[in-house]
């Protein structure tokens, strides 16, 4: 017994040298195995973390570039909203304007250390260049604030309001101008005319044209009416170049009026203009 437990435990051992022969000798032949090119980018991809990288931003269109789109519910009274400020220049508005005082602000932006008012006489609506902004028009200089009250101004003059933005380095962030004139506030401002309603595809397209000049409006207000019943605001705007309103829900009904009133700085109303529709 113990020489065949013997004679069987060495041919387990030649038979495992044996094996072991023909694998070398397998790969030795063969040559090494090597891993599809694919395995490697599957095990790179599913093993590394992968860096999303930062999100890309597509910058929105200047409202200022191209004609207004036309105006959206927005709800009645009071007025609440402020004016878009227009993120690629300094964003001028008139405040107030009097015979003695106009009142002018400006958005302030970050990085900026100073701002600089400047006022010229205005003989042209074209906007002047910014190189009209020099040292000898500067009527006031400010590192805060956003709001100047001039009264250096004569009764019925027109001018230019401007701001210019610097950096501490020196180097110009912003600018901006905007009309203004030496007026009267008293007298509210003129009938708004030219309104137009028309009846499309479920909605009702209210435009109306442009008014005579009035250095003091600050926006409209669309109001609707309906059956005889008092008009009611549906809408306000601030852009003076936005003369055109979407009613998306109109109500139907034979007698629906839309009148469009201007307001100025001193929410000042003029009076009604209106149209009336059949929306049967």
């Amino acid at each position: 017994m113990l020489f065949t437990g013997r004679r069987h435990r060495i041919a387990i051992i030649l038979v495992a040298c044996v094996g072991l022969a023909g694998c070398s000798s397998t790969d030795s032949a063969a040559g090494p195995v090597e891993e599809p090119a694919t395995s490697a980018v599957a095990t790179s991809v599913t093993t590394e973390e992968v860096d999303p990288g930062e999100p890309v931003i597509t910058p929105a269109d200047d409202a200022e570039s191209s004609a207004a789109e036309p105006l959206r519910p927005t709800g009645g009274p009071p007025i609440t909203a402020a004016p878009q400020v227009d993120t690629t220049s300094a964003y001028i508005s008139r405040l107030s304007m009097s015979a003695d005082t106009i009142e002018v602000n400006w958005s302030e932006s970050e990085g900026v250390a100073e701002y600089r008012v400047h006022r010229i006489p205005r003989t042209s609506d074209v906007e002047p260049p910014v190189e009209a902004m020099t040292d000898d028009n500067v009527i006031h200089v400010t590192n805060a604030g956003g709001r100047f009250a001039d009264e250096d101004v004569e009764a019925g003059t027109e001018y230019w309001h401007g701001v210019r933005e610097f950096s501490a380095a020196g180097v110009l962030v912003a600018h901006g101008w905007h009309k203004t004139a030496a007026v009267d506030d008293e007298e509210p401002p003129s009938v708004v005319d030219g309104i137009t309603a028309v009846f499309e595809n479920g909605e009702v397209v209210v435009t109306w044209a442009e008014p005579e000049e009035n250095y003091q409006l600050h926006g409209y207000r669309v109001l609707r009416g309906i059956d005889g019943e008092p008009s009611e605001s549906i809408a306000v705007t601030w852009r003076l170049d936005q003369r055109s309103f979407i009613d998306e829900e109109p109500p139907i009904s034979a007698d629906v009026i839309y009148e469009v009133v201007a307001f100025d700085f001193h929410w000042n109303q003029s009076a009604p203009g209106g149209v009336t529709v059949d929306l049967t």
